[in-house]
């Protein structure tokens, strides 16, 4: 699978896929970029599918754990934006097969 992200991987596009997939999550959207995930609805379930969705969206990994460590918008985009720095030469991200 080939990443959504463009080349350069900005957080402000991660940023936006982040709220996409929030939103998906968690059923509204209804919630700031700084705002706590559990604090506007989420539970862990809501955060399994998320990172679902990042994971297959992105071709990147992602926990739970990672997600709960970074449990903002505007943290969770900034977190991504650093794994994806460091996944390559700032290119595309592939996953790999049944990642």
């Amino acid at each position: 699978m080939t990443s959504t992200l463009p080349p350069d991987g900005t957080t402000a596009e991660l940023a936006a896929l982040t709220r996409t997939a929030w939103a998906e999550g968690l059923g509204h959207d209804e919630f700031h970029d700084d705002e706590n995930f559990f604090e506007v609805g989420g539970h862990s379930m809501c955060a399994v599918r998320i990172v679902r969705s990042l994971k297959t969206r992105l071709g990147i990994p992602l926990s739970v754990r990672d997600f709960f460590a970074h449990p903002t918008v505007a943290g969770l985009a900034l977190y991504l934006s650093e794994v994806v720095a460091t996944a390559g030469d700032g290119g595309p991200v592939r996953a790999e097969a049944g990642a």
